[in-house]
């Protein structure tokens, strides 16, 4: 399949070693092994490091809001439902400005495919701490270490409706099988994508 049909021909501007290139090229192979068309397919992008894929994968897209990506996917796929619906985002925006959205989506089980490039950190603003920075590691908003129990998004998720697709991966256990597997399911998907950012992941091993 030629997944190169869904490059824009822009270079991404994120850091040497990023796993986010992992999760662009995964993503893009997963959309031409589907053989999805790329006008029928729509992705909401948060704010933040893998938002910033808005500019770097050529489908119809909405870079949103900080923490608005489900609420605008969410919208485009009760109004055109023969649409494939996607976001990206990362632990921030989507665990932490954009929870009680992730909550609705699992809760109305809408078939859209949420991926969460989750660092354990706001990254794109230097280090500081994100919902599921682990309990006393220091950031740039904790330097004594964060008093905070890290947000179990998945089990939550689980929790809110079993019937959802929600699963913890690494960037390098089957990805691209993951993602397809996430995109045919039949309903609400979320695929939280365990990362170390290798700019400011350092913080955490403090």
């Amino acid at each position: 399949m030629n997944w190169k049909k869904f490059d824009t021909g822009k270079t991404p501007t994120w850091c040497p070693g990023c796993p986010n290139y992992l999760l662009w090229l995964a993503l893009k192979q997963s959309l031409a092994e589907l053989k999805l068309k790329r006008e029928k397919i729509v992705i909401a992008y948060d704010i933040g490091c893998a938002g910033n894929m808005a500019d770097f994968i050529k489908t119809y897209g909405v870079h949103t809001l900080h923490g608005r990506a489900i609420p605008v996917a969410m919208g485009v796929k009760y109004f055109r439902p023969e649409l494939t619906v996607i976001v990206v985002g990362g632990d921030g925006g989507i665990y932490g400005e954009g929870l009680n959205h992730l909550v609705t989506a699992a809760r109305a089980n809408i078939d859209i495919t949420v991926l969460v490039a989750n660092n354990h950190l706001y990254s794109l603003t230097t280090g500081q701490a994100s919902p599921t920075t682990p309990k006393g590691a220091a950031s740039k908003s904790t330097p004594q270490g964060t008093d905070l129990n890290p947000l179990p998004a998945v089990a939550m998720v689980k929790k809110v409706n079993p019937q959802v697709l929600a699963e913890t991966i690494s960037p390098q256990q089957h990805l691209k099988e993951k993602i397809k597997k996430a995109i045919k399911f039949p309903g609400f998907a979320l695929l939280d994508i365990d990362q170390t950012c290798v700019t400011f992941g350092k913080l955490l091993r403090k």
